[in-house]
């Protein structure tokens, strides 16, 4: 019986770059690396037959490498009534969440992450209550249906992140734009080095300076207010943090990266990636610009279209270069 002694897991391989699927299809027949086996996640709609993803596998089947394809299909109505009563402490008595589970499932279409944050959502909208008399939840199943039938997850995601302090909401669409890995120190450079006036005329519809808000704030000041929108972001499970290094967070969900994106006007979102990226350039020491190269050149080039110094255009023209030759010695 085939017993692998190592074991590697890689997510959002649609993400996946022709570079890092040659070095995996390198070390997979690699006589030296014996008892390997790769575990791959990736979202069927997500990756294409023409995807270098699909391509590759293709490859190795070609080649005799076994690959087994494990489709992971949505919850049945059975597993939603299941992981309902265990979130309500209500697991030796599921009938009394039938009703709602079945409310629930036909709306997320089984989907676990869906599932969570809909009734994270009827909690925070105090759908759901827990009464302390009965020491029990409480819902009406009208209310959980209206709210549901004229709500998506993208809406129910936006308006979680809507809840959020300004600040907090600043924060977030600055992470948003680093992508769904990011270091937190890159978001606080940025946060710190951009007014809160000019982040929300930058990244709102609404450009009204609201009371809170000031372009004053003493530099201690600002830390402590961005060090409580960190923890804000990661109470609220919108942001975790990276077991092996304290200065990366991810986002609980690709969903809501899209979600704190969706934030941003879509006819502003250029402009601010191109600042976000030339603050970076300019507060960014030189090892950490050069680690963080490819995401501030492609930030900038987001806004190329509204760059009319020629001496900056070549500048940008010159990073791009960079980026390109420092790709090539990858490859």
């Amino acid at each position: 019986m085939y017993s692998p002694r190592l074991i590697s897991y890689l997510m959002y391989q649609k993400w996946s770059d022709t570079v890092t699927l040659d070095l995996l299809q390198s070390i997979s027949l690699d006589s030296d690396i014996p008892n390997l086996l790769i575990v791959g996640a990736y979202r069927e709609d997500e990756v294409s037959d023409t995807h270098p993803l699909a391509m590759q596998i293709r490859e190795k089947e070609e080649m005799g490498i076994i690959i087994t394809a494990i489709k992971i299909g949505n919850l049945s109505l059975d597993n939603v009534t299941s992981l309902v009563a265990e979130a309500l402490g209500m697991e030796d008595n599921k009938d009394a969440v039938k009703n709602l589970a079945a409310i629930v499932h036909r709306k997320t279409d089984g989907n676990a992450f869906f599932v969570l944050m809909f009734l994270r959502s009827l909690y925070d909208e105090e759908v759901l209550q827990y009464n302390f008399g009965t020491m029990r939840w409480l819902w009406d199943d009208d209310a959980v249906e209206e709210k549901l039938a004229t709500e998506n997850v993208a809406t129910v995601l936006v308006n979680k992140l809507r809840r959020l302090s300004s600040r907090s909401q600043s924060v977030v669409k600055v992470a948003s734009c680093l992508g769904a890995k990011f270091s937190l120190s890159a978001v606080v450079t940025v946060t710190k080095s951009i007014s809160p006036v000019e982040l929300k005329r930058l990244s709102s519809l609404n450009e009204t300076e609201s009371e809170s808000e000031s372009d004053d704030d003493t530099t201690q000041e600002a830390e402590y207010a961005y060090g409580d929108s960190i923890n804000e972001l990661e109470d609220e499970g919108i942001l975790e943090k990276e077991a092996k290094n304290a200065d990366v967070r991810v986002f609980g969900h690709d969903k809501i990266q899209s979600a704190a994106f969706e934030l941003i006007p879509l006819s502003k979102r250029d402009t601010f990636r191109g600042k976000i990226g030339n603050v970076l350039l300019e507060k960014l020491d030189p090892d950490k610009l050069e680690s963080s190269l490819f995401e501030v050149v492609s930030l900038r080039n987001c806004s190329m279209g509204n760059i009319t110094d020629e001496g900056e255009r070549i500048e940008l023209a010159k990073m791009n270069l960079r980026a390109g030759m420092k790709v090539s010695r990858y490859s």
